[in-house]
């Protein structure tokens, strides 16, 4: 084939098959959507998706665990003013993711005073401790009003011992409780001191139950203030005074001066005990009167004149003011036979207290054992005029009309001995001032005597 033809046959192949491309384009086109999707499809629909910013990376506010620790426990806490929660019996509160920042912590409880306090939210978790005051205003005044008014304990309610009671049991550390107790404390001592005097005086002038009220003052005071050793010298020493009370009521062995002679009375046991507590007393206040001088009156009651005279010398040492010192001084000296420094000691009794009807019977006494009667008698007189209710001077005038011996040994003077002493006794129902038995064996030997 020539060369032309070839070429222009290779030419109409060619564009036949262009034309067959393009027509097959055409109508593919025309076969789709116009979204490209093939016909006779619907799109479905899709919700956005919206990206939420990751946290991871990102920075977070800090925050810090709080714990709070009060006293006492159950505690209500409040941050920024707001009740936030109670901590438990231990007194513990936790607050977890407490942001940084500035804060109010505060802290109440019933009976106790509130805490506030300003608080910084740190980097670090923090511990914060509250201890609580007792709010005790109206406590204080209760007791105050109670003591000045005299109700320090029971049975009377309410009292100023159980103010404090209670208060100690809960706050022992609190300083206005301990000053409350101390208080407390002197005036049950001033209390106690009031009946302690009187029974160095005269045992008459006092109840046995105003004694053993006064010994439980003493008692409870000692108890609120145990390095106090008077307290305790006043608890023991009118301890001492109940059982001396107790050993007068079941009479005595001494005769009217006061030489034991073995008849009647408490067993020597008895006094032997009363001498050993009252020792111990005196060994808790050494500087002390008052049991010295109830120590003097159990040696004489013992038949120890001797001894006695020794304490009484030293009570009027301690206390030179003291005109029952003298009257027993004095009477420790009858009882020796010195009646010249019993002259002495009961003129100075009198100089200290001229209405003391004791002294002036004493003073009779030894002067009418010295051998002047007629003055002495005179003194015993005026003894009975200054306190017409003591049996005292009467058994005193009973002695000195016993030692009197005029014609057929003198059954005047015996009877009128007689009378006195059975007046004495009569005045003296609870043997407080001398011992009625001791004058019931006198009264005894007289009549014997008499019927002679």
């Amino acid at each position: 084939m020539h060369p032309e033809s070839s070429r222009m046959k290779s030419f109409c192949l060619g564009l036949s098959m262009i034309f067959l491309l393009s027509v097959g384009l055409v109508d593919e086109c025309r076969a789709q959507d116009p979204s490209g999707r093939p016909p006779g499809t619907t799109p479905k629909t899709k919700k956005p998706v919206v990206k939420r910013p990751s946290s991871r990376g990102e920075p977070q506010p800090f925050t810090v665990t709080l714990t709070v620790l009060t006293e006492p426990g159950e505690s209500t806490v409040y941050i920024n003013g707001e009740q936030r929660g109670v901590t438990n019996a231990e007194g513990k509160i936790q607050f977890d993711k407490l942001p940084v920042g500035q804060y109010s912590i505060g802290v109440r409880k019933d009976g106790y005073q509130p805490l506030l306090r300003g608080f910084q939210a740190g980097t670090e978790s923090p511990t914060l401790v509250f201890k609580l005051a007792p709010s005790l205003d109206d406590v204080i005044k209760e007791f105050d009003r109670l003591a000045g008014e005299g109700k320090l304990t029971g049975p009377v309610t309410p009292n100023a011992f159980d103010v404090v009671n209670n208060l100690a049991g809960k706050f022992p550390d609190n300083p206005e409780v301990k000053r409350m107790k101390g208080v407390l404390a002197t005036k049950l001592g001033e209390e106690a001191a009031r009946a302690i005097a009187r029974t160095t005086a005269d045992l008459r002038a006092i109840k046995r139950e105003d004694i053993a009220s006064a010994g439980e003052a003493a008692r409870i005071g000692g108890s609120l203030k145990p390095d106090d050793r008077r307290l305790q010298a006043q608890a023991a020493y009118l301890r001492a005074v109940m059982s001396l009370l107790d050993y007068y009521a079941g009479g005595s062995s001494s005769d009217p001066n006061g030489n034991q002679n073995g008849d009647g009375g408490a067993s020597g046991s008895s006094l032997s005990s009363l001498k050993s507590e009252l020792e111990h007393v005196v060994e808790l206040d050494d500087a002390w009167v008052a049991p010295r001088y109830q120590l003097g009156h159990v040696l004489l009651e013992s038949g120890d004149a001797s001894g006695a005279e020794a304490v009484f010398v030293k009570v009027t040492q301690l206390e030179p003011r003291l005109p029952w010192a003298y009257v027993s001084l004095g009477s420790a000296y009858n009882a020796q036979n010195k009646y010249k420094e019993a002259i002495d000691s009961f003129r100075k009794a009198v100089e200290l207290d001229p209405n003391l009807s004791a002294a002036h019977a004493g003073l009779g006494l030894a002067r009418a054992l010295k051998g002047d009667s007629r003055e002495g008698i005179k003194d015993i007189q005026k003894a009975m005029q200054l306190d017409s209710t003591s049996g005292l001077p009467h058994r005193n005038l009973g002695l000195v009309y016993s030692q009197i011996k005029k014609g057929k040994e003198g059954k005047k003077e015996i009877a009128q001995a007689v009378e006195e002493l059975k007046m004495a006794m009569s005045k003296n129902p609870q043997n407080l001032e001398f011992r009625n038995k001791a004058v019931e064996k006198l009264i005894s030997d007289l009549e014997a005597r008499k019927k002679k």
